[in-house]
């Protein structure tokens, strides 16, 4: 795996799914400056404040074939497994993609970030836990947070 760094305001953002791992991804999303397009027949109350806001677009409906196809990066956050399955056939190689349901789908993971004011720490488990990356970097802050820096 390679780090990046992603500047989201240039590049094209779709999330198929509006549940808590949707929720989860888009306001992380939201957070750096994209204005994702979520793709759910229904969405949390924190995407809907979202989309109220014009932070992010809603299309209220199921993936329909050719909707990945505008996307430079996808996605995938459905809790049904078939769905999930038809959205990444239809990704290609040129497409970054994320299926939170199956890391071996995904051809990128999400780090761990912990921003500071001027500099920023990333923690990667590559895939393996998410939880304990976050428990990492909540004990990093914690260090950070006693340092005279």
């Amino acid at each position: 795996m390679y780090p990046v760094l992603i500047d989201l305001e240039k590049i094209k953002i779709v999330v198929f799914g509006g549940g808590k791992i949707g929720t989860r991804k888009v306001q992380g999303l939201v957070a750096e400056g994209s204005c994702p397009v979520v793709i759910a027949p229904e969405i949390t109350n924190q995407l809907e404040i979202l989309f109220s806001e014009g932070k992010i677009s809603w299309q209220k409906r199921v993936f329909q074939k050719g909707d990945t196809t505008d996307f430079q990066m996808v996605f995938i956050c459905t809790n049904q497994k078939e769905v999930n399955q038809e959205i990444l056939e239809e990704t290609s190689s040129t497409q970054l993609v994320n299926d939170t349901s199956d890391k071996n789908n995904s051809n990128f993971y999400n780090l761990a970030l912990l921003k500071q004011k001027d500099f920023s720490v990333a923690i990667t488990t590559h895939g393996q836990s998410p939880t304990r990356s976050k428990a990492i970097k909540n004990k990093i802050k914690d260090i950070l947070e006693k340092l005279p820096i």
